[in-house]
């Protein structure tokens, strides 16, 4: 008779290579260090392979391991979640949506579709996840979130895509900015002027460094950040002026600053994913619809 694997053996891995250690793991469990080593060594046994390599008392993952890990992740998730929603039935909730999003999406739009969405469905219960671009692609990749929301990606091997969008960029700066007597601001407006910037490795970060290529007299950047949100902060402190994605914009003015259309051919893309083959449930699909209904205001005929 075959034997199957301990649901807590798998645990108990998880647990030190997330923690690194097995004191760390013993604590996270609350279990005894020798109850965690047994379970390691038992599941070891049973398939044959050397996770962990021992230094003393120290122990240290091999490449097998991490290899494994991918594996544990995305099963042990699944099966959280399977108990998650037998408890909502039980309590007579709807299912919960599991969400990873991009700080732009989690920052902006995100809770405000998310808000809707539960002013219409008060029994839903949603959890999100903040992160960059690729880890949103691995989160939704590995089962662990249902429908990620991020930048353009070209992953199309390890999710697939449930819809994007492209949005053009706004023009931000602080109340009393000369520029805000515009009604709209055009590339040539620029010029000279203290800019907020991006990150060269971000989308938005590369799109305005080719747009600014070739001007004779560029904005000066004097800050550069990952994130939107703290362009819009580093903005409203007087650094300078900035270009934002839509999203970005709106919550800019909510907190008292400025912002205008920016007639360029440049455009925020984004993307929302869920994993190769999964079917979204209707509560999925409801927030990925408010979700665009919400970007349908920034977008150009």
């Amino acid at each position: 008779m075959v034997k199957m694997l301990s649901q807590r053996a798998l645990e108990a891995f998880r647990e030190v290579m997330r923690c690194g250690t097995i004191s760390g793991a013993a604590e996270e469990m609350r279990v005894s260090q020798p109850a965690i080593s047994r379970q390691i060594r038992d599941l070891e046994d049973r398939l044959g392979l050397c996770l962990f390599t021992r230094h003393g008392g120290r122990v240290t993952a091999t490449p097998e391991a991490h290899e494994f890990w991918t594996e544990v992740e995305r099963n042990l998730v699944g099966l959280k979640q399977i108990e998650r929603a037998a408890e909502q039935i039980k309590r007579g909730q709807r299912s919960t949506i599991t969400v990873a999003a991009a700080p732009v999406f989690a920052l902006t739009a995100l809770p405000e579709a998310v808000a809707v969405l539960h002013r219409q469905q008060p029994r839903m219960t949603t959890s999100s996840l903040s992160m960059t671009t690729l880890p949103v692609v691995r989160q939704v990749a590995l089962g662990q979130c249902q429908v990620g929301f991020g930048m353009r990606t070209h992953h199309k091997f390890e999710t697939d895509l449930v819809c994007a969008g492209a949005l053009p960029y706004r023009f931000i700066a602080p109340s009393d900015h000369p520029l805000a007597e515009k009604p709209s601001i055009r590339v040539a407006d620029l010029e000279g002027q203290d800019l907020v910037g991006f990150e060269d490795s971000t989308q938005t970060g590369r799109n305005l460094d080719r747009l600014f290529a070739g001007m004779a007299n560029p904005p000066l950047v004097r800050f550069r950040s990952y994130l939107s949100h703290i362009v819009s902060v580093m903005v409203l402190r007087g650094l300078g002026i900035a270009l934002v994605d839509p999203f970005t914009a709106e919550t800019h003015e909510q907190m008292g600053g400025i912002s205008r259309p920016f007639l360029s051919g440049e455009r925020f893309e984004y993307s929302i994913i869920k994993a190769i083959g999964a079917q979204l449930s209707s509560e999925c699909n409801e927030l990925i619809e408010t979700f665009e209904s919400l970007a349908d205001r920034h977008r150009i005929d």
